[in-house]
């Protein structure tokens, strides 16, 4: 008994003492490959030779701006992990959050491993951050929301890690490799794009790299307002991007300036010299005309209507008022309105969407005659045609004078008067103090023969005649 528990105590000994003794076995890592990925990221390998054999706590990479004694390195830590294996490991690095490491910077890396003894490093590697290139766009003028395509080199693979702006405004990168970036254009770009003058920058990483070729926004339409309407009638229509100068649209074969222009809105008179009642419509940008869009959809012209003539009977040269709605009120509205007696032509006098005042044809003969306007577009006649009559003399006072007096004639239909209106007693011609539609008063120049005779009244290419006499003393 004595002799075995002997045994096992030189046993335990033993093991003790061989435990105690233990050698310790230290890691070993070595730095591999660096590869820059793009112009803010780069690819680093290490390789973990051995492990050794105290608890690994975490091993990864360093890397600095600036290289340090080879047995203690100062600078950022990537931790790859804590159970540390023989073989080869790398990670992904990214300078997007440093600004300060641009291109032409040299970077020093060393892979690490830290166990309970201490920390074990790889050599130290180096290489040099590459150039952000920005080469071209493609296409150079687009509407917003648009994507175009930014070429040229050392872009992030990560699409956030690209900041591409359109002068000021952030755009939002929906794809990228590293050579090319698939970008939205944004809205609200704030430099006006008439002036052609919106730059793109791209920033990687520390760098930034403004395109050399400028951007244009090409504006959109998305609708008009009103659809229908007459001439004269303002029309505004809605988008973004407009040009703030040498905006105009272009109707109907017709071209109309802007009233107003914003970002977002343009407005314009219809022209009163459209000659289809159905208008289609092109937005004109920029003072060269850089763009001709087409908006969406028809503009209709409203059929006019006559809804009364003021007054219906009366000779040549009567000032007749027609009343109704829609007619044509563009830029000549006394021309852009062809009213006429029959088959012929009045002269207007003035003229608004719901009224025009024109004067009776001179030297038609005594009838009936439809009465229609003609706005360019539709031609419009009244229900109830126009009685032209003669003018009648029913009365004159006094019935006899001395030459040198006045004498007032009245009667109906006299008209207006105008240069070709005269009343003759007899054959002699006598001057005219005034003249209306029912009363003429004239003179009897002194020298006029005395006798009896009739008084004739000349108007409007139409004459009358007294039944009775005048008798001058």
């Amino acid at each position: 008994m004595n002799k075995l528990f002997s045994i096992v105590f030189l046993v335990s000994l033993v093991t003790v003492v061989s435990c105690d003794d233990e050698e310790q076995i230290f890691p070993v890592i070595e730095t591999q490959d660096i590869t820059p990925v793009s112009a803010s990221n780069f690819l680093v390998k290490g390789n973990v030779i051995a492990t050794g054999n105290s608890l690994v706590l975490e091993y990864g990479f360093v890397y600095s701006i600036t290289s340090s004694v080879p047995d203690v390195f100062q600078g950022i830590k990537t931790v790859v992990g804590n159970r540390a294996e023989t073989g080869v490991f790398e990670r992904n690095i990214s300078l997007a959050s440093q600004p300060e490491i641009s291109s032409g910077y040299t970077i020093f890396v060393r892979a690490y491993l830290t166990n309970q003894k201490g920390t074990v490093y790889g050599a130290i590697k180096e290489f040099t951050v590459p150039t952000l290139v920005v080469s071209s766009v493609a296409p150079l003028q687009a509407k917003t929301g648009a994507e175009i395509t930014i070429t040229g080199n050392n872009f992030s693979l990560s699409p956030e890690e690209n900041l591409v702006k359109f002068n000021d405004i952030e755009a939002e990168v929906m794809g990228t490799t590293a050579t090319s970036l698939l970008v939205k254009v944004p809205p609200g770009i704030l430099y006006p794009s008439y002036l052609e003058n919106n730059r793109i920058t791209v920033t990687t990483g520390g760098q930034t790299v403004t395109a050399t070729e400028n951007f244009r926004v090409i504006p959109t339409v998305t609708d008009f307002s009103p659809k229908t309407g007459t001439f004269n009638t303002s029309v505004t229509i809605t988008g973004s991007d407009f040009y703030p100068f040498g905006t105009a649209v272009r109707i109907g074969g017709k071209t109309a300036s802007a009233t107003s222009i914003s970002d977002t809105e343009v407005t314009f008179n219809i022209p009163g010299d459209v000659t289809s009642p159905n208008l289609t419509m092109q937005l004109l940008s920029g003072n060269d005309i850089i763009d001709i869009i087409n908006i969406p959809g028809t503009f209709t012209i409203t059929v006019p209507q006559i809804t009364s003539v003021t007054p219906l009977i009366g000779i040549g040269g009567t000032r007749v008022t027609i009343t109704g709605n829609n007619f044509n009120v563009g830029s000549f509205n006394f021309t852009n309105n062809v009213v006429k007696f029959g088959t012929v032509e009045a002269s207007a006098f003035s003229t608004s969407q719901d009224e025009i005042v024109a004067f009776v044809p001179k030297g038609l003969a005594v009838g009936n005659y439809p009465v229609s306007v003609f706005t360019g577009i539709h031609t419009v006649s009244f229900a109830t045609n126009f009685t032209l009559t003669s003018p009648m003399i029913s009365n004159f006072t006094p019935s006899s004078g001395i030459a040198g007096s006045y004498v007032t004639i009245t009667g109906t239909h006299f008209g207006i008067y105008d240069q070709s209106n005269s009343v003759l007693f007899g054959n002699t011609p006598v001057d005219l103090y005034n003249w209306d539609e029912t009363t003429i008063i004239v003179f009897i120049p002194v020298g006029t023969p005395s006798g009896t005779m009739k008084i004739t009244v000349n108007a409007s290419g139409q004459s009358v005649t007294s039944v009775n006499n005048f008798t001058i003393l």
